[in-house]
């Protein structure tokens, strides 16, 4: 498939809105805090992947290296499908944990709670439309 330059601006908010719900919805499960902590980590590593399908095709040119959410959540996707979810560096995309979405460092499991899945899917969509405008 050819790489994608542009998403219209009512799709990425279709996706962003779809996202929120699924986060409302979790968040919304009767569950205990024992069971909510056995639960979150792999369902949120699993919608980081969700995540990036939204802008899979993305022109990886136009996404850039400067370690931007875009990137963040691509070094992540990468890291949990290939490296048992160890966050692992690109060699093309100059990632600093200090400007990152999550702070995590190369080398440390990826562990999310949702209030940071929502600060990452809110960065990569605002990204997504500064880098992507549709």
């Amino acid at each position: 498939m050819l790489s994608q330059s542009s998403y219209p601006a009512a799709y990425v908010a279709a996706s962003r809105d779809a996202v929120s719900r699924q986060l409302d919805a979790y968040a919304a499960l009767p569950l205990s805090a024992a069971d909510r902590a056995g639960f979150e980590p792999d369902y949120l590593r699993q919608l980081v992947l969700a995540l990036d399908t939204y802008a899979l095709h993305r022109s990886r040119g136009q996404e850039g290296k400067d370690g931007n959410p875009l990137n963040e959540v691509r070094l992540l996707c990468t890291s949990i499908r290939e490296h048992e979810g160890v966050l692992t560096g690109e060699k093309s995309i100059t990632y600093a944990p200090d400007r990152s979405v999550l702070g995590l460092a190369e080398g440390e499991q990826i562990t999310l709670d949702a209030a940071g899945f929502r600060r990452l899917a809110d960065a990569f969509f605002d990204e997504l439309t500064v880098r992507f405008p549709g």
